[in-house]
């Protein structure tokens, strides 16, 4: 995720394949989240933060007609219809004020120990993206 920290290209929002997201309460504190990732071996590039509604434009340009749900209904037939909840659950997030973190992980064991992680911090709607398929992991 190549400088994701603040999306700002918004790439790695129109297509989460190999990334974990996940939602953040408002009470979360995120720096040490980051912190915690960073002692893991998670690295700053390996991640992207969107936090309130200061960051909800950014989802909503990457969930428009060229953005993230277009690009996974390419495909295949029906991709984009099974993730359209999630895209609009981390939009609401957004607008409530919460953090939407995203991070790499290519490998099974590794996303999981993100979820682990996350879980520690009070993260909800913790999905892993695959090519073809979204695995919920809290």
């Amino acid at each position: 995720m190549k400088g994701a920290t603040d999306y700002e290209d918004q790439g790695d929002l129109k297509n989460p394949v190999n990334q974990v997201i996940a939602i953040l309460p408002q009470e979360a504190d995120v720096e040490r989240l980051v912190a915690a990732l960073h002692k893991a071996g998670f690295a700053s590039e390996d991640n992207g933060i969107l936090s309130g509604r200061k960051d909800a434009h950014k989802l909503d340009a990457a969930s428009g007609r060229q953005g993230w749900l277009t690009k996974l209904a390419q495909i295949g037939p029906g991709f984009g219809d099974l993730d359209a909840g999630n895209l609009k659950d981390y939009a609401e997030a957004l607008r409530n004020d919460e953090t939407v973190i995203a991070l790499s992980a290519k490998l099974g064991e590794k996303r999981r120990e993100i979820a682990d992680l996350l879980k520690q911090y009070k993260a909800k709607f913790i999905n892993s993206y695959g090519m073809f398929s979204i695995e919920g992991l809290g």
